[in-house]
């Protein structure tokens, strides 16, 4: 097995012009937001749970989004870690309301216009099978979790944090379950729990709403890096990342995702997550 070392975190700044509901092609966009890594020899995983990845997008001015943000909640206190839920603010009811943090992020923006999302609150499950309304998210999301299919690739993730320096190192192991033919490729993100502010609800306006899941940035590239590994069923691949987690994040409610998704596709294949200070 190779000697294992920290990756360094390389910070690139480029400029994307976004469409505002078109869907786009993923070669158009150039961001990059972070670090990248290498791959290694790695070692099998414990829990083969297929889980589920719900990204659901959102507003501060979204008047049905607090409906759709209590259905998740449900959702995920009877499911446990079958599902990670992630809350993008993007679109036409996110810009902030006077008070609020800006919660849009530029890669929340490059995902919404690339995957054309024009209604809110909306999900996407996996990124396939379509985008989903407020009407169809719940039965939508309870089908899929009720889906009896195996997973065809395992991973965990694990972090180490030093709250002096806000230096994060994320670790991740992948074990092929079944041989996968297809180019896969890694994202890691960041999101953030206990966001209190200003949202819409009905017709009312809610003074200390509690934004939950609320996507942050990605720790990798927007789309991810590519998965050296050969696809061969019993193939576990390791690899660690190094990421200075910003000042205006609260690391206590902060949580590390990652998931691995068909590069081709983007439909997501596994994902995992676990807090920064755990």
């Amino acid at each position: 097995m190779k000697r294992l070392f920290n990756i360094s975190a390389i910070a690139l700044a480029l400029t994307v012009a976004f469409a505002s509901c078109d869907k786009i092609e993923s070669d158009d966009y150039l961001i990059f937001s972070g670090s990248t890594g290498e791959w290694y020899d790695g070692q099998p995983v414990a829990d083969h749970t297929q889980r589920l990845l719900v990204e659901k997008y959102t507003g501060n001015r979204c008047t049905n989004c607090p409906d759709a943000d209590e259905i998740i909640s449900q959702i995920q206190s009877t499911t446990g870690d079958k599902m990670i839920a992630i809350s993008i603010h993007a679109g036409m009811f996110s810009s902030p309301i006077e008070g609020n943090q800006d919660l849009r992020t530029e890669v929340g923006n490059a995902w919404h216009d690339f995957f054309g999302v024009s209604n809110y609150p909306t999900a996407m499950i996996n990124r396939s099978g379509g985008i989903l309304g407020h009407a169809e998210m719940e039965s939508g999301i309870n089908a899929a979790l009720s889906d009896s299919a195996t997973a065809k690739l395992a991973m965990d993730i694990d972090t180490e944090y030093d709250p002096q320096s806000r230096q994060l190192t994320i670790k991740s192991n992948i074990e092929f379950l079944e041989d996968i033919a297809e180019s896969l490729t890694f994202t890691i993100l960041v999101m953030e729990d206990g966001i209190i502010g200003k949202q819409k609800s009905g017709s009312e306006t809610l003074d200390n709403y509690e934004f939950k899941h609320v996507f942050r940035n990605t720790v990798t590239d927007l789309w991810g890096i590519d998965v050296d590994a050969d696809g061969k069923t019993g193939t576990c691949r390791y690899i660690e990342l190094n990421y200075t987690l910003p000042t205006e994040y609260v690391a206590e409610n902060c949580h590390i995702v990652g998931f691995i998704s068909n590069k081709e596709t983007k439909e997501v294949i596994q994902c995992a997550e676990t807090g920064v200070t755990e």
